[in-house]
This record gives structure tokens, C-alpha cells and sequence, in this order.
């Protein structure tokens, strides 16, 4: 916003040479030297007085110097106030996002409800792995806003709020070489013989019908496990077994393919928050039930 020559002058003054000025503004000396002369070319008016001992400022530069750097100050609290204004008016939301837990199906949402509301998202990455994911979870609220993923509704207990963006099937998972990776869809009898990897009962959770169903159905091995991380996913590659999974997987491990199983189990998807929103999460929130009662609203059925 200031006449880059008056910025030159100031530093030129607050250096007392040409060429100490020429270090802090990464020009030459002699390029400083003349943007001071068509400044006072300009003005009218002469700045320095020239000596072998250097550069000092006349009487009237003095004046103009002490104005110029009121000025300078004065337009730095302009531009500060200016730029939390644009802050407060744009909404940044923190997202983090991994290869396990992409954004992709909030994304679609967001997309919709966004335009004219001044919101953008921010992208954090992290790695699937369990302290990662841990570090994400505590950072909650404060380092990311939210992230994407499927949830056990019980899973989460006081710590963390969600909000449910849809039920996503449960699929299995297998190596492309795998003899049932040929189907179009499995069945359960295509199970029978199998074992399958599947996460471990939750034991907060009253029942669990995945676990129930499968333990139901004779000649089925049930392998469980706490935590997915990409390890797993290279050790399925390399094995013949299968692991229980969703759409949102299907994209995270090249040498494996993902297929819908003749059942109704899914597990429901959501944003996981922090129990003391930001602001900009609060308008998310009301964004997205907005657009659901809207929705609601023009459903014919």
C-alpha cells in the first residue's frame, strides 16, 4: 500500500547508507540510491545531506521520516484488522485425511452446501497407523477440525461427537488372485471354508450382528483385530484370507479387490468432532442439517 520508494527511503534512514539499505532490500546500491533521488524528485524536496561519513537527514526529511514511519505503522494495523476481518467472514475447516479414511464421500456433501457460504477446507494428512490416527483423535478441535470415517456407535464413548453422513455396506476384501475375487457377488456359502479377518467385538456394545451372524455360519474361521493399518492390507495380498471392509477401502491397495457379499450389514460413516466445536465446525453442522431437513422436506415418500 506504501510507495515502494518511500519504504526504500525509510530503510535508507534507518540503515544511514545506500549500501547497508542494498543488503536489507536484496538490491544493488546504486538502485537504492536512485529511488531516492526520484522520490525527492518527486517531492520536491531534499531528503539527505551527502558526505564522506555517509547519509543524514535534512530537516525536512526528518519530518517526512517520522510521518512516513506513522504511516507505516498505521497501515500495518490496517491490513491486520483487514485480514481478520476476511478471517472471521471465510470459514477454514481443518480436515484430516488418510489413504484408510479419504474425504471423497464428505466431499460430495460439502460441495453442495459450500457455494455462497465462504467455506474451504484445509487438508491434514496423517498415516494409518494406530498413533497416528491416536494423535489425530486428541488433536480434535485443535490441530484438525474432523476427520471421515466409519465408526462403532459406541466406539467413540464421551470423548468425541459425530455426525452421520450415511450407512456404507460392509464388503470383504481379498487378494486379486484370490479364487472368489472372480464373483461379481459373494454369498455367504462362498464364506464357508474361509477365514475372514473382522474387526473385534466391541465389548461396550449390547450385540454385534456382523459377529453374530458369521459365528453362525458353519466351516467360517473369524480372525479379529483392533486396528487396520496398511501392513494389513500388504499381508491380505500375500494371504488367502478375507477382511471384512467398505467402499472406502476399496481404492487403498492395488493387489487387492473389494466385492459386495449378499447380506445387510453396514456400519455407519460420519464426521468424528471434538466435543467443544469451533465456530466454523458449529456452521458446518448447521449447514449439513440444513440441507437435511431440506431434503427431508422434498422427499416424496
Amino acid at each position: 500500500m506504501l510507495d515502494n520508494h518511500l519504504a526504500t527511503f525509510i530503510t535508507v534512514a534507518d540503515s544511514g547508507s545506500f549500501l547497508a539499505a542494498s543488503e536489507k532490500l536484496f538490491i544493488s546500491g546504486n538502485a537504492v540510491a536512485k529511488q531516492v533521488n526520484l522520490l525527492e524528485n518527486d517531492l520536491n524536496i531534499k531528503l539527505f545531506t551527502r558526505s564522506t561519513q555517509g547519509l543524514k537527514l535534512t530537516p525536512a526529511g526528518k519530518l517526512i521520516y517520522d510521518e512516513a514511519k506513522k504511516l507505516t505503522r498505521h497501515v500495518g494495523q490496517v491490513l491486520a484488522k483487514a485480514r481478520e476481518l476476511q478471517e472471521k467472514q471465510e470459514s477454514v475447516l481443518r480436515v484430516g485425511v488418510s489413504l484408510m479414511n479419504p474425504v471423497n464421500l464428505f466431499l460430495n456433501r460439502f460441495n453442495r452446501i459450500a457455494p455462497g457460504h465462504d467455506m474451504r477446507l484445509e487438508i491434514v494428512p496423517y498415516e494409518d497407523t494406530p498413533a497416528s490416527f491416536g494423535v489425530m483423535l486428541d488433536g480434535l478441535g485443535n490441530k484438525v477440525d474432523f476427520i471421515c470415517c466409519t465408526y462403532d456407535n459406541t466406539f467413540w464413548g464421551d470423548r468425541f461427537s459425530v455426525w452421520k453422513l450415511d450407512d456404507l455396506p460392509v464388503r470383504l476384501t481379498m487378494r486379486r488372485g484370490h479364487p472368489l475375487a472372480a464373483k461379481d457377488r459373494l454369498t455367504p456359502n462362498d464364506l464357508i471354508g474361509q477365514t475372514v479377518r473382522l474387526r473385534r467385538r466391541n465389548l461396550s456394545a449390547s450385540n454385534d450382528p456382523l459377529h453374530d451372524y458369521l459365528m453362525g455360519v458353519p466351516g467360517i474361521r473369524l480372525k479379529e483385530y483392533d486396528y487396520v493399518e496398511y501392513g494389513d492390507f500388504n499381508a491380505l495380498s500375500a494371504s488367502d484370507e478375507l477382511m471384512t471392509s467398505f467402499d472406502t477401502w476399496s481404492a487403498v491397495h492395488p493387489l487387492l479387490a473389494t466385492l459386495p457379499v449378499q447380506w445387510d450389514f453396514t456400519s455407519p460413516y460420519g464426521l468424528i468432532y471434538a466435543k467443544r466445536p469451533s465456530e466454523d465446525m458449529k456452521k458446518l453442522l448447521e449447514l449439513l442439517d440444513a440441507a437435511n431437513q431440506s431434503k427431508g422436506s422434498d422427499d416424496p415418500n
